[in-house]
């Protein structure tokens, strides 16, 4: 979204003695989950109001608009801000969507919601000049740190943290996509390295649900900050979205079966299905670690059973397939006994399906690439 105008209003010299508590309003608003990738835990904004200056702005951290963003975002190049949308347009795409939208005021005096005001009006002036970080600066946790920022000097006292925030932030959004396996497949493949990392409370917070229930638990010199009754903006219209009933662990277990028979069977079709699913899993995960510039890519554990090593060294592969097929498992071994989730279990299955296939290979190189020498 591109922001329309600067709201101005945090810079603008009030008389606080002389106006009312609701001469400033502002609430956290939070819309449904959607089908994009980027939408599937819904989406997390500040919306500021002043209805006497006719100001009714949505602040909301967007990427970037234009073209060929899905390079951009896989190269790390893709840019970010704070933008400050009306909230006629900032519904639109919503209402296309059929997405319900709903807010919850923020119980704050009118010296804090002022403040908050100018934080954002600061934030909003940067721009788009920020790296695209879905991690540290995703929706929900950049609207956590504006109104950490806004509240530096007030004494506030956080009351609740969910359970899930014992688990790690991978765990966290893995539990949170449940219901679209998919996407969290992909997401597992995508996101590694630091997101992994033990770290504070404030830095777990990634989903909208996670940052209401946190704010309405909270105070301010005793107060509370959030309003525990939402206001619905935008009803749903489209039909909610249902887990898929062929998941990939189905996919995953389906392909570990028949290497299992291809085995049994003497059959080597599925050497070449998972070597072929082997490389491309590898050359991505490799693109990551090694170019892309894209946060949680410093590195990854599934660049173990899925790299293009075996391909290129598929010539010797007599010499080499036992021992892999050793390490392969050790790694399955690890992920599954490791005491927080470092991947999704397809990659599990489909790891231990290509170590199945390595160690059941014949000592002597009978064949070279399925053709018998």
């Amino acid at each position: 979204m591109i922001c329309a105008q600067e709201s101005d209003m945090g810079s603008r010299p009030i008389n606080l003695d002389s106006v009312p508590e609701d001469y400033v309003r502002a609430s956290i608003v939070v819309a449904d989950p959607g089908n994009a990738l980027y939408s599937r835990v819904g989406h997390a904004a500040i919306h500021m109001q002043c209805p006497t200056h006719g100001l009714d702005f949505v602040f909301s951290a967007e990427a970037e608009p234009g073209t060929g963003l899905l390079f951009k975002f896989l190269s790390g190049s893709l840019r970010m801000g704070v933008f400050a949308v009306p909230i006629d347009e900032y519904l639109k795409g919503y209402r296309m969507d059929g997405r319900s939208v709903c807010e919850y005021e923020l119980l704050l005096p009118i010296k804090v919601k002022q403040n908050l005001w100018r934080v954002l009006d600061r934030h909003v002036e940067v721009g788009l000049s920020l790296p695209y970080d879905y991690l540290e600066r995703g929706c929900s946790q950049i609207t956590f740190q504006l109104l950490t920022e806004a509240l530096d000097t007030c004494h506030i006292e956080f009351g609740y943290w969910p359970e899930s925030f014992a688990m790690s932030r991978r765990e966290i959004m893995h539990h949170e996509l449940v219901d679209s396996p998919w996407v969290r497949l992909f997401l597992h493949l995508l996101i590694n390295g630091s997101i992994d990392d033990a770290c504070a409370n404030g830095r777990k917070v990634l989903v909208p649900n996670d940052l209401v229930l946190i704010l309405q638990h909270a105070s301010l010199n005793g107060s509370p900050i959030l309003d525990t009754v939402p206001n619905v903006i935008l009803d749903r219209t489209a039909t909610p979205r249902t887990k898929p009933w062929f998941t990939p662990t189905m996919l995953a277990w389906l392909m570990l079966i028949l290497t299992l028979l291809s085995v049994a069977f003497h059959r080597r079709g599925m050497d070449y299905v998972l070597l072929a699913l082997q490389t491309l899993l590898g050359c991505f995960s490799l693109y990551l670690v090694a170019f892309s510039n894209l946060c949680c890519t410093e590195w990854s554990w599934l660049l173990i059973p899925f790299n293009p090593l075996p391909a290129l060294c598929w010539r010797w592969r007599h010499v080499w397939a036992k021992p892999y097929a050793v390490v392969i498992l050790l790694w399955v071994a690890a992920m599954a006994a490791w005491p927080h989730r470092l991947t999704d279990t397809p990659y599990i299955l489909l790891a231990s399906a290509s170590a199945l296939s390595y160690i059941t290979f014949p000592s002597e190189n009978k064949y070279i690439f399925g053709k018998k020498r």
